[in-house]
């Protein structure tokens, strides 16, 4: 009869160490979804950023032709 009750007690545990694997898994999912969404927003970011530097070349690059042709350069 003890082994009965040992047995069971064993089962009962299983299935709690089951339960809560199957939460750690579920949460280990959310996170590299997480992860995955972070990355996605960084990529976009590094894009606007070159993006912008992109725009401030090219006004840099009037506003230099704009004073020469001024002549406000110092060369």
């Amino acid at each position: 009869m003890t082994e009965a009750i040992d047995n069971q007690l064993i089962f009962e545990i299983l299935k709690k160490v089951q339960s809560d694997v199957a939460v750690i898994k579920s949460d280990v999912a959310e996170i590299k979804s997480m992860q995955l969404r972070m990355r996605e927003d960084f990529n976009r970011f590094e894009g606007d950023l070159l993006r912008f530097e992109r725009i401030e070349a090219g006004t840099q690059l009037r506003l230099d032709r704009i004073e020469t042709r001024l002549g406000l350069t110092d060369a």
